[in-house]
């Protein structure tokens, strides 16, 4: 952290718990999204072409895969990269069988295998200071849950060397085995604060994505601070939200007197 930096402060008198994007926030996980979607739509182009005969450029994913849906479901990130192919879906679907809603759910289902290998092959990466976070609230007794868009939110903290820091990790498996609808729907965040024992008063959010932003608001959070890593789109998509923070790096846990929430 340097001097010239903005310090957030949390003051552990008035929060219990805190909520942090495992996907952004805790791990740069956008560089393996954007593979495992880039080789699914290239797949599925390459098979589109084949029962057509029209063999159209594959779609793009690191054009396609903008930040700012990294904080949707699989299924939901399908069906945003789809939506502006209708022709190739419709024809694709006259020819394979399936439905959109159908194809929605296999490609995300080879994305979600795609990402697992690449998990295992080039593990992610813990954010700039997020050990030294955690372990800061660990000494000040607020306990900590991680939120996935994925499904494999406890795969990926322990990759990162993070799995040991968190008490709760949440993500599309949960939204799956209880029926619960994902961001902006508030219901996976406030699973979360069940989890955790804790009113959403009680609690701040950590997030870098406009989607799990407005889940918090939703869900009334006490603090809710946005975190842009110093990226040009991400600072685009939070312009606005205050606080807003670079990474964990910039966020200090002070027990004793009171103090703001946000400095």
């Amino acid at each position: 952290m340097t001097g010239s930096e903005a310090v957030t402060l949390l003051d552990t008198r008035r929060i219990s718990a805190v909520v942090l994007d495992a996907d952004g926030v805790l791990t740069d996980c956008l560089p393996l999204r954007t593979t495992a979607w880039r080789d699914t739509l290239h797949a599925f182009a390459a098979q589109y072409a084949r029962v057509t005969g029209d063999a159209q450029s594959p779609l793009d994913a690191s054009a396609d895969l903008p930040a700012h849906l990294t904080g949707l479901l699989d299924e939901d990130i399908a069906a945003t990269l789809l939506r502006p192919h209708t022709r190739r879906v419709d024809l694709a679907a006259d020819h394979l069988g399936p439905a959109e809603a159908d194809l929605r759910r296999i490609l995300a289902r080879h994305e979600d295998q795609r990402f697992t290998e690449l998990l295992d092959s080039d593990s992610p990466v813990a954010r700039p200071g997020v050990h030294r976070f955690l372990l800061d609230l660990q000494d000040a007794d607020i306990t900590a849950a991680a939120l996935s868009s994925g499904r494999h939110c406890r795969r990926m903290l322990r990759r990162a060397g993070l799995d040991q820091l968190v008490e709760v990790c949440v993500d599309a498996q949960d939204t799956e085995h209880y029926g619960l609808a994902g961001p902006p729907n508030p219901a996976l965040l406030q699973f979360a604060l069940r989890l955790l024992h804790t009113r959403p008063e009680r609690a701040v959010l950590f997030a870098d994505t406009p989607a799990v932003l407005e889940t918090g608001e939703r869900s009334g959070f006490a603090l809710i601070i946005a975190v842009d890593h110093r990226e040009a789109e991400r600072a685009r998509l939070l312009s606005g939200h205050e606080p807003l923070v670079h990474g964990l790096d910039q966020v200090e846990v002070r027990t004793g007197r009171p103090i703001p929430l946000g400095l």
